[in-house]
């Protein structure tokens, strides 16, 4: 097959939901994770706000119907975007449509969109071929989500992110960075080759142990439209606050002894939790996140995410001193005022760390060394173990 010729990668229509629902039925089964896929109430919206999503499919020209699909969402505001719902159809394996389309649907956006710096991609480590796919497309290996998704077994996903020409000479320089961050903000900046010094190496400072008393409860709110609304009233302007691309909070986290309001995005399926934000500073909570990390596992959630702008040098720190490892560093990840700020994604799993089952390109191996370090340390160094 001429597949040159044949090939044809347009934008997805309304009209072609149903078929699409096919498709990823067909190349994922019951085992997908994403709504993208299976809820055709987001599908419709994203298929109808064409300025916000690029969904792009591929159809061939000896071949009746879809043959592949992907679709590059957007959040103009945070002029960010994302790649996701990458599929195949299996009787159109082998013929490099996913390379194609992902490097078209790439030149497009950038092209047709201006404002947006930059777009990240995620990728399950089944295999090799769909992170050696968005490396050639121009993605840069940005770090790991460990434990990240339970599908069949839990399953750590890979980060990478593209950037518009010129967005990384904008990086805002990073004035300390903790002990912690030193190896993942080298090799972050090896792979996108924007390597640079490191101003101040300083150490963390100590946080107080485990001081909850009996009074100080946890609490947890999972009504969707309610926490959105407590959410929209509690940082009504403040952006700062509430950056988290891709991510609306649908659980409230509560302590009123504290007075500390949380908001997360939780979802059940795979027991994973993303942290966005809070009515107070993180370190507010000072010896009480023991107790805190008991409640998350039971009501189901077993990995927690936050991302923190790098200069946010205490709230790193106090994560850290809380069982969170760095395990992905996003630079140029937000600009403000013409300046681009990084990010550093700190995770924390509550099951047991298990690589035996993935499959992940070289690009990555510093990555998962230094988190495999980092985590022996935490969790093995007091019975005399180190990496």
């Amino acid at each position: 097959m001429d597949i040159e010729n044949s090939i044809t990668i347009r934008r997805a229509k309304l009209t072609d939901r149903e078929e699409l629902l096919a498709l990823y039925l067909t190349v994922y089964g019951d085992d997908y994770p994403l709504e993208l896929g299976t809820n055709k109430q987001l599908m419709t919206r994203l298929l109808e706000e064409q300025e916000k999503a690029f969904w792009f499919v591929v159809e061939l020209s000896d071949r009746p119907g879809i043959a592949a699909s992907c679709v590059v969402e957007l959040e103009p505001e945070f002029r960010i975007g994302k790649v996701t719902g990458a599929a195949v159809h299996p009787q159109c394996a082998g013929l490099g449509l996913s390379s194609k389309l992902i490097g078209h649907a790439v030149n497009e956006v950038m092209a047709k969109a201006p404002s947006i710096n930059t777009l990240y991609a995620t990728t399950r480590t089944v295999t090799m071929a769909s992170q050696k796919m968005l490396i050639s497309n121009g993605f840069k290996p940005l770090g790991i989500f460990p434990n990240a998704r339970k599908i069949k077994t839990y399953e750590t996903l890979t980060l990478m992110g593209y950037f518009r020409e010129g967005v990384l000479d904008k990086r805002t320089a990073v004035q300390r960075i903790p002990p912690s961050l030193v190896e993942l903000y080298l090799q972050t900046n090896k792979s996108i080759g924007d390597e640079r010094e490191i101003e101040l190496v300083e150490d963390c400072p100590a946080f107080p142990k485990n001081i909850a008393h009996e009074e100080s409860k946890w609490e947890f709110i999972q009504a969707p439209e309610f926490v959105e609304k407590r959410f929209n009233e509690v940082f009504k302007g403040d952006r700062e606050s509430t950056f988290y691309p891709f991510h609306k909070p649908n659980l409230l986290i509560s302590n009123t002894v504290l007075g500390v309001e949380m908001f997360a995005s939780f979802n059940k399926k795979d027991h994973y939790c993303v942290l966005i934000s809070a009515n107070c500073p993180i370190t507010t909570i000072n010896g009480h996140f023991k107790k805190l990390a008991f409640a998350f596992k039971e009501i189901g959630i077993y990995y927690l995410e936050t991302l923190v702008r790098i200069d946010y040098f205490e709230a790193v720190c106090f994560l850290g001193a809380n069982r969170f490892l760095p395990s992905a560093y996003y630079p140029a990840m937000r600009e403000i005022d013409g300046v681009a700020h990084d990010y550093v994604l700190m995770t924390r799993t509550m099951v047991p760390l298990d690589f035996s089952e993935s499959q992940i390109s070289s690009e990555f191996t510093p990555f998962v060394r230094e988190y495999v370090r980092q985590w022996i340390d935490l969790n093995l160094s007091t019975v005399g173990v180190h990496l």
